[in-house]
């Protein structure tokens, strides 16, 4: 098979177009073809026309992956779900993930440390919401348990659910619209319901909110 021409991409500068026997065959990045050696007039059999084909799939999916990486931090199955659904071939997507691993930038255990910690801090969630999101983002069940293991357990759950509750009720008070104490304390469980704290955290921040810490009663 001969190459018959080699055109730069008009969308993307940084690929060119390899056309075999005056038609188009497929898209190269730049790298790889400097890397192939490709040049008009070479003669390639089958074998080497598909692992040229191949390794330039491999570095297009690796420069898409990058660029999600770039944004923050991902988990290995929202990179997988991610390159699938640019119609990157499977065995692609596993050579990518592989690459991405020996370079540490994809890691389960460092992506979900992260998570839990931005999420303690930014939305004061518990550790049932902690563990949904982690499963939804294809976290490991083993490495969502030994992260969320880390933490304080249901002590630092209460702590972290009682500012985020003293918080609401600070917003109640400035409200204009006041309510009920009763009404505060119905909205205030269902708040850190919603939040992932399990009933046991629940019922124990309500109480102290309900005493307050000088004794006085919030609801």
């Amino acid at each position: 098979m001969l190459v018959t021409k080699i055109e730069r991409q008009k969308r993307d500068p940084h690929r060119v177009n390899l056309f075999i026997d005056g038609e188009f065959a497929f898209g190269l990045q730049d790298e790889v073809l400097l890397r192939s050696g490709i040049r008009k007039g070479d003669r390639l059999s089958d074998k080497e026309l598909e692992t040229i084909q191949a390794s330039g799939e491999f570095a297009l999916a690796k420069r898409q992956a990058l660029r999600i990486l770039a944004r923050r931090l991902r988990s290995e199955a929202e990179i997988r779900t991610h390159l699938l659904e640019k119609e990157f071939h499977p065995q692609t997507v596993d050579r990518v993930v592989l690459k991405l691993r020996e370079l540490r930038l994809v890691d389960d255990l460092r992506f979900a440390r992260a998570f839990v910690h931005d999420m303690r801090l930014r939305r004061a969630l518990g550790r049932i919401a902690l563990e949904r999101h982690l499963r939804l983002k294809g976290v490991p069940r083993s490495t969502i348990l030994e992260v969320l293991g880390e933490t304080g357990g249901r002590e630092d759950d209460a702590s972290i659910a009682l500012r985020a509750v003293t918080k609401l009720l600070e917003r109640y008070a400035r409200s204009r619209k006041k309510l009920l104490p009763e009404q505060q304390r119905s909205r205030a469980i269902q708040f850190l319901a919603r939040r992932g704290f399990d009933g046991e955290t629940i019922s124990a921040v309500i109480a102290r909110a309900t005493r307050g810490d000088n004794g006085s009663h919030h609801f």
